[in-house]
């Protein structure tokens, strides 16, 4: 498969703030988070690479993002089209992507790498990776020793950073490796002898007996489920497990052997990663992109149940002075306590949404008259109208709100925000209310 990079350019603006928090936190994280971005035309290029691409990959930060195939060119050809094939399907159902593969460094050398990354699809079509990578190759080689030599895997196993067990076929640890006590609190003496089923969250229990049953029925070391294990403590942990078929005399499954990494890390970052893809970095609101996401689902709801919704569009006044007198930080704060104000204002099953620098959006579902809509827009219309306090500063602002309803302003989600938008600019050019809207819907 080839693939096409791009020169840098400028980021896209939707990926800024996600980009700002990497930045934050990356330097904390032993692996290498990334963002890598494909374009309509198909070209590929990397709108964030952390530091520790030097120390895990012997490339520069700033090589990684003037040409993706930096990186991309270091898959080792036998995974190249596997692993390009499979994150595209992942991103095509907009599904995590997890696989295991390895890379050629600079140097020759081999490594393995665990990938974890999470896809969003920007407005222009393009669609964006933004993951996690770190070098397993010490684990793959416990599993390719324990393939040439159970001698020689023992003496991994007592060393291993991961947990080895054993499990009968009625589901109960024969063993595990020493290293389970420092992990999970439980002496080993009281682990072995027990059903896994004591230390694995009741909710996980089902998929588990599926997995081993899966090993059981095809023979097969079979990997990828993941889990949560109670610590002695009373705390969960996420881990992810590989487990393979042992054979009685007769060539019969009679037990397995499985490796255990501790993934709880990995589980949190992609946890915010997930929501830095989907909500606006300064206020915690719902992005562009999730916010249409929630108004073509409650489109599809209105339509199976022949209710209507409603969409305000809410523009600030008097934002920009107050920005530029006192500057970002101010600016920004005023942003997040607008915020604050306009969700008190709706219910918790409504979405609210900044789209743009002071522009917000609300969906409202299951609206069936428009004075409902007029109510809660002029509900925060007057909360916002309250004076702020930003540190020793007052501030007093006000909104102009347009409103759009379906199906009179439109039967798709774009139709409807770009009705609010126009009637926020009657509104603006009014009093400041969302009646324009209503003036239009009545025309109609």
């Amino acid at each position: 498969m080839s693939v096409v990079s791009l020169e840098t350019q400028p980021v896209p603006a939707a990926l800024a703030g996600m980009i700002e928090h990497f930045s934050a936190t990356a330097v904390y994280l032993p692996g290498f988070v990334y963002q890598l971005m494909k374009d309509p035309q198909g070209n590929f290029r990397y709108t964030y690479a952390s530091e520790h691409a030097e120390e895990l990959f012997q490339t520069s930060v700033s090589d990684v993002l003037a040409d993706a195939n930096t990186l991309l060119d270091m898959i080792h050809p036998e995974d190249l089209d596997w692993v390009m094939a499979e994150s595209e399907q992942c991103a095509e159902s907009m599904q995590h992507w997890h696989a295991e593969f390895r890379m050629i460094l600079p140097d020759g050398k081999t490594i393995w790498v665990e990938c974890y990354d999470t896809p969003i699809r920007l407005d222009d079509g393009s669609m964006v990776w933004t993951g996690y990578a770190n070098e397993i190759t010490q684990r793959k080689a416990y599993e390719t020793a324990y393939r040439q030599s159970e001698a020689k895997f023992r003496a991994f196993v007592e060393n291993a950073n991961d947990i080895i067990y054993n499990l009968s076929r009625e589901g109960i640890l024969t063993y595990v490796s020493p290293n389970w006590t420092e992990m999970l609190g439980h002496p080993t003496e009281d682990v072995i002898g027990k059903s896994f089923e004591y230390f694995v969250h009741p909710d996980d229990i089902a998929h588990c007996h599926a997995f081993l049953l899966m090993v059981f029925g095809t023979g097969k070391k079979q990997s990828g489920i993941e889990y949560r294990v109670r610590h002695k403590n009373g705390d969960w942990y996420w881990y992810r497990s590989n487990a393979s078929p042992l054979f009685d005399d007769n060539g019969e499954v009679c037990s397995y052997i499985g490796i255990a990494r501790d993934i709880s890390e990995h589980k949190q970052l992609l946890d915010r990663m997930q929501h830095m893809a989907h909500h606006d970095a300064l206020t915690g609101l719902a992005n562009r992109s999730l916010f249409f996401d929630h108004l073509h689902q409650a489109i599809l709801q209105a339509q199976r149940d022949k209710q209507g919704l409603a969409v305000l569009f809410l523009d600030l006044d008097k934002f920009k002075p107050i920005n530029d007198d006192y500057g970002h930080a101010i600016g920004d704060l005023l942003l997040q306590q607008v915020a604050m104000r306009i969700k008190t204002c709706v219910r918790t099953s409504d979405v609210v949404g900044r789209i743009g620098g002071d522009e917000f959006v609300v969906l409202l579902s299951n609206v069936t008259l428009p004075d409902t809509a007029e109510l809660v827009a002029n509900k925060i219309r007057e909360s916002l109208a309250v004076p702020f306090q930003l540190r020793e500063i007052p501030a007093q602002i006000s909104v102009s709100v347009g409103m759009a309803f379906y199906p009179e302003h439109g039967k798709q989600a774009l139709e409807l925000v770009r009705s609010a938008d126009e009637a926020m600019y009657l509104a603006k050019a009014g009093n400041g209310v969302s009646q324009p809207a209503m003036q239009k819907n009545s025309g109609q």
